[in-house]
């Protein structure tokens, strides 16, 4: 009876390490982009700037069959150059897009600022915004 030895466990195999790394990249690379491009954009987005230029109201608005999320933040420009941002309370309750076409009509001392919007479907509407109501850090 003869006994075969099995065959060394140090083959050669066509997949080179350099191979596999790039295949490594490549499938994390991939998977990233898979979820940069799988997370939805603002159905809505609009940057207002104040006519002296050192106040801004960045709104945007995303919406889903279960209601829409509006987030409007104020950015104030200080005279060292230096940003303060804080959010505003939502202003609506609606559950479709509002501002598809928004013009702002910014006050005198620029302490609020009223918005004419139409939404893509329905009435045309306004609203005003008081920029001391913008508080909100989170």
């Amino acid at each position: 009876m003869t006994i075969t030895p099995p065959p060394p466990d140090n083959q050669s195999t066509v997949i080179t390490i350099r191979i596999f790394i790039v295949a490594a990249v490549l499938l994390i690379v991939g998977a990233m982009a898979a979820v940069w491009f799988s997370i939805p954009g603002p159905d809505t987005r609009h940057l207002l700037v104040s006519p002296s230029g050192t106040k801004s109201l960045d709104m945007a608005e995303l919406c889903s069959p279960a209601g829409c999320n509006r987030v409007t933040v104020l950015d104030v420009t200080q005279p060292d150059g230096s940003h303060i941002r804080s959010g505003c309370p939502p202003q609506r309750a609606e559950t479709v897009p509002l501002f598809h076409e928004l013009t702002a009509g910014w006050s005198a001392d620029e302490t609020s600022v009223t918005l004419d919007f139409t939404p893509k479907e329905g009435a045309p509407g306004q609203m005003t915004i008081a920029l001391a109501d913008c508080i909100l850090t989170e």
